[in-house]
């Protein structure tokens, strides 16, 4: 038996009514293609009626056996009769959500290319629509040169400058590199690339290029002795998978993360390379310096006491050898005190006794035990000369500080001023003075010795740097460490004609 269809046995597509029984004039019969199938309604309102409730639920509403009644008493039905523009909307959101699906599979390409010119295009194209971040590793140093041939290094510089993303490179060394580096960097106002050097052991011979964290292009090293960038590499893999490049980008961020623990390293290393470097000058200096006055007075005080005679037959030699005695004492005395004070500085135990005090009386105080101290000033070789009448100088201002430490610091540098002037003038003034972060006490020393050699001027203020043929090179950096401790600043340099100048400042607005 054949069952003939609601179409064989002329009934309405919707309402499934005879269209016989409802329609005596045959031209109002509709007839409609919908998707290759042909249909037929009653009237007007069922076919647009049908294209809704199609388009709403598909194949159940095409395929049920349910009568299509139970459709038509949807709420949809219940709404004004469908327009044209409305089917018509319909139409473009299944569009849309069609486009949609198709860019949801584009995203997540992944493409095996074995043309090096498709490979070079594609690295391009990714590279020039970055908006935000370019991540790179170059698997040989002959890779990022034959990059850098092409203009790719520099195709990045410009779209870091014009377009302001970030870039990140992480590549081996070698001395063309690092000159291509600093030229980098030099060039620019805001350059926002960073390149790390990975060690050899981190090396792999894939060349990665990631972009925005969205796509990668990963191009194996096929013959690095080739120049042409077309002979050396292989097959390319890019990809748009969001597990794929991420992938990539936790490989990125853990080199990135070894070269820089690997900088550190080398870093410290060369810092204990220099730091044992200076105890071991520092061990052979002090060695010096502790046997030098020593010496002196182990051998004069037993001159003095197998000669008991001289002292009521010769005043004078007498005099002249206790002198001796009791200035390398002294000078022992500062070495084992510098030494000391190194110790506190580097332990943090230093501590400040202040107290208030004027700087021209201070100054006085460093000057006379400058006097006692110094054969060159005693002898006239040198004259020491304080004027505390400046503009601008305030003689009365009263400072809370440490004076002992203080003073110290005034008679070091006298001190090395006397070291390096054999015979000329020192000139010490004061005087207060208005800057940016408010007013300060400044305290200059002038000489015209020899001047401060240029090799130890940019380690001038640093432990064990010293050229004189006396002294530990503890001093300067004492000093500074006191000075800083008091917020002052301390600072030296040559003068244009001879000698040096050095001078600190005492910040007024933080002292009470």
């Amino acid at each position: 038996m054949t069952i003939k269809t609601d179409q064989q046995q002329n009934k309405c597509a919707l309402c499934r009514k005879l269209i016989k029984e409802q329609q005596e004039d045959k031209s109002a019969i509709h007839a409609e293609v919908i998707d290759g199938t042909s249909y037929t309604f009653d009237k007007n309102e069922c076919m647009l009626m049908f294209k809704r409730l199609r388009s709403v639920y598909g194949a159940e509403f095409e395929n049920s056996l349910v009568p299509h009644e139970q459709f038509v008493s949807d709420p949809f039905w219940n709404r004004a009769i469908p327009t044209v523009q409305e089917i018509k909307d319909i139409e473009i959101e299944k569009k849309a959500a069609g486009e949609e699906e198709r860019v949801l599979a584009k995203q997540n390409t992944i493409k095996l290319i074995e043309d090096p010119d498709e490979i070079q295009r594609t690295a391009v194209d990714i590279g020039t629509a970055a908006k935000d971040e370019v991540l790179i590793i170059f698997s040989t140093p002959n890779a990022f040169h034959r990059q850098e041939r092409l203009g790719g290094i520099q195709a990045l510089k410009e779209a870091v400058e014009k377009r302001g993303i970030n870039a990140r490179i992480l590549t081996p060394k070698d001395e063309s590199i690092e000159n291509t580096v600093r030229t980098l960097m030099q060039q620019g106002k805001h350059p926002k690339i960073e390149m790390r050097y990975i060690e050899p052991s981190l090396q792999s011979q894939v060349t990665t290029l990631i972009v925005d964290r969205k796509s990668s292009l990963v191009v194996e090293l096929k013959d690095d002795t080739k120049e042409s960038i077309y002979e050396a590499i292989g097959l390319g893999i890019y990809s748009n998978r969001k597990a794929t490049v991420l992938s990539y980008v936790s490989i990125f961020e853990s080199l990135w993360k070894q070269t820089e623990l690997h900088e550190q390293l080398e870093t410290l290393y060369e810092q204990l390379k220099i730091h044992d470097q200076m105890q071991k000058e520092f061990i052979n200096v002090a060695a010096h310096e502790l046997r030098t006055p020593i010496q002196p007075i182990i051998g004069l005080a037993e001159i003095l006491r197998s000669k008991k005679d001289m002292i009521t037959t010769s005043r004078d030699v007498y005099d002249e050898y206790l002198s001796i005695i009791i200035r390398n004492a002294r000078r022992l005395k500062e070495l084992t005190d510098n030494i000391l004070d190194v110790a506190r500085i580097e332990s943090q135990s230093m501590k400040l006794n202040k107290q208030k005090a004027d700087i021209p009386s201070l100054i006085l105080q460093a000057i006379q035990e400058s006097i006692e101290n110094q054969t060159n000033i005693i002898n006239h070789n040198v004259k020491l000369m304080y004027n505390p009448s400046r503009k601008n100088d305030e003689s009365n201002i009263v400072l809370s500080v440490d004076k002992g430490r203080i003073i110290q610091v005034i008679t070091n540098l006298i001190s090395n001023a006397i070291a390096f002037t054999k015979k000329g003038v020192i000139s010490i003034t004061k005087e207060t003075r208005m800057e940016e972060d408010g007013s300060s006490v400044i305290v200059t020393l002038k000489d015209t010795g020899s001047g401060i050699d240029p090799q130890i001027l940019p380690r001038l203020f640093t432990k064990f740097t010293t050229r004189s043929e006396k002294g530990t090179g503890l001093g300067l950096y004492i000093c500074k460490r006191i000075i800083e401790a008091h917020g002052g600043k301390i600072w030296g340099e040559n003068n244009d004609d001879e000698g040096a100048t050095f001078g600190f400042s005492l910040p007024i607005a933080t002292i009470r």
